[in-house]
């Protein structure tokens, strides 16, 4: 995702995403990942449709993938190829600038790249959709990403959880702005500034459905680390159980249903 245009959104992103939230964000996305995709295969053809500096990528092009970064601001382009250089995997990682309208021609572009294959194996789009103009557009898009994805192939979406705006609203600003949360159409997005639609898994599935898949993933992401205030002094080892009980909570329901994050992944039929 491109969080917010200049240096100055890009380093307030970067902030967001190496604090013990952002990290662990990553992390346990990544190993949820890892098990949903392990049956499609050894040389994936992966997407990251909104990808920015490329983190949720970075993790398959070191199992040996191939991935393709697709996102609308050069500079987070820039970026992504210095990690996935740095890493030792910059032949595996490609980068495309553009929007998720584009996600059509580049999915005929891989076609024809690879001699009629077909399109991707993977699809993700992590903490974009929310930023989309309204509801009606996310389900196109939703659309266009299943469009891009071979049949048998996954698509993985991610976006904050509603219940855990208000969860936050509480902790933050008190209970009675959290009563305007409660049933608001959209809330404010602090990693950007700005205000973003407040997307439901439930709505997240329905679009899934209709665009011709079958929903084979369910998860919460962070739903204890985002309430510890301390959480930023936390040494590694803590830092390493923090990850081991997010992972175990994430496919709890109890927990996934505040979680800050839903993540659901669709198969197409």
């Amino acid at each position: 995702m491109t969080p917010t245009s200049g240096p100055a959104g890009a380093a307030a992103w970067a902030l967001w995403q190496d604090s013990p939230w952002g990290r662990l964000r990553y992390h346990v996305v990544a190993r949820l990942l890892r098990s949903w995709t392990a049956d499609l295969g050894d040389r994936l053809r992966v997407l990251d449709a909104g990808g920015g500096d490329g983190r949720d990528a970075l993790p398959f092009a070191l199992a040996g993938h191939d991935v393709t970064v697709l996102d609308r601001s050069p500079e987070m382009l820039a970026l992504a190829r210095a990690a996935a250089g740095a890493a030792g995997v910059g032949e595996r990682v490609h980068t495309v600038a553009a929007d998720l309208e584009d996600l059509t021609a580049l999915a005929a572009l891989t076609r024809h790249r690879e001699g009629g294959s077909g399109s991707f194996d993977v699809v993700f789009c992590h903490d974009v959709l929310q930023h989309r103009a309204s509801h009606a557009q996310v389900r196109a898009d939703v659309a266009t990403l299943v469009s891009s994805v071979r049949p048998g192939g996954l698509v993985s979406l991610l976006a904050p959880n509603p219940p855990a705006d208000v969860v936050a609203t509480v902790l933050g600003r008190g209970p009675a702005a959290a009563w305007v949360a409660l049933d608001a159409d959209r809330a404010a997005d602090p990693a950007t500034g700005h205000t973003a639609l407040r997307l439901s898994p439930e709505f997240a599935e329905d679009a899934l459905a209709d665009a011709g898949c079958d929903v084979v993933g369910s998860a919460g992401v962070l739903a204890v680390t985002a309430l510890l205030e301390d959480a930023h002094r936390a040494d590694d080892r803590v830092a390493a159980d923090l990850e081991e009980l997010e992972v175990e909570l994430s496919v709890r329901p109890a927990f996934a249903g505040t979680a800050r994050y839903w993540l659901r992944a669709g198969r197409r039929r």
